[in-house]
């Protein structure tokens, strides 16, 4: 068990856990988007992690946030015994967010991968939820090459419905580390051919609310964003920087030897 900032983290211990992971996913995505309990239970019992937050209250614990993944072969070279760890949903409740809770489970996340004896994560999210590629690319120090269309279909929950469900598949190598002020990663799985060869793709700062303001402005966004991180990489680059501030959310992409 972690504690940290009045919530401890912890992996799911019982039938209950996984139920309040699933009533959890109806609260931030709404209905019909669930990953259902018998799901998490058995991705829990046959290698994978289920790992939650947790606020202890006058009437027991509460979970607040979780992170449900699976042991997978890999496709990138340089992970151990041809394997990696991917995080398939991870979620905070609504009014949990904005404490640190979503990267707290992810390195707890990390650390339990570790322990298994690999050194690679991988998992989707969004490109366009610039606060999601705050927390995955500023903050963990994720990479991402791949560039997925319309992922898992035409969703219908609250955040997703409308759009082609085009996706990031970023990498979270554990084992990375910075030589000189420049991201490393051990065992040269990723290498640079030049780190001052760079671009930058600025995206919209609040994605969701332009999707709302304006629909089709939102899906030429989406098209638009598609061709250029594509094309970028094509030719080699990599998203290995983001930078979110008052005014402006952008990419940073290197080019990768190799």
């Amino acid at each position: 068990m972690r504690r940290a900032m009045g919530y401890y983290i912890r992996h799911f211990k019982d039938l209950a856990d996984h139920e309040h992971c699933e009533a959890i996913q109806a609260k931030v995505w709404g209905e019909p988007f669930v990953v259902p309990t018998n799901m998490t239970v058995t991705l829990q019992r046959h290698g994978g992690l289920a790992i939650g937050a947790f606020e202890p209250g006058p009437e027991g614990e509460q979970m607040i946030g979780f992170v449900v993944g699976f042991m997978s072969p890999t496709h990138h070279a340089g992970a151990n015994r041809a394997l990696s760890h991917h995080s398939h949903i991870a979620a905070v409740l609504p009014e949990k967010q904005g404490r640190g809770i979503g990267e707290a489970l992810k390195r707890a996340q990390g650390e339990a991968v570790r322990a298994q004896g690999l050194n690679l994560i991988t998992w989707t999210y969004d490109p366009l939820e610039a606060k999601n590629a705050r927390l995955n690319i500023s903050k963990l120090g994720c990479i991402c090459r791949t560039y997925i269309r319309n992922a898992y279909g035409d969703m219908r929950d609250t955040l997703n419905a409308g759009l082609p469900s085009d996706r990031f598949e970023v990498e979270w190598w554990l084992d990375q580390r910075y030589v000189g002020g420049e991201r490393r990663m051990a065992n040269d799985q990723v290498r640079f051919s030049n780190p001052h060869d760079q671009l930058s793709i600025e995206i919209p700062r609040n994605f969701q609310a332009l999707k709302r303001a304006d629909p089709e402005a939102a899906l030429r966004c989406r098209l638009e964003m598609r061709e250029r991180f594509e094309q970028a990489f094509a030719q080699g680059y990599a998203v290995t920087g983001f930078t979110l501030d008052n005014e402006r959310a952008v990419y940073t992409l290197t080019r990768l030897s190799g």
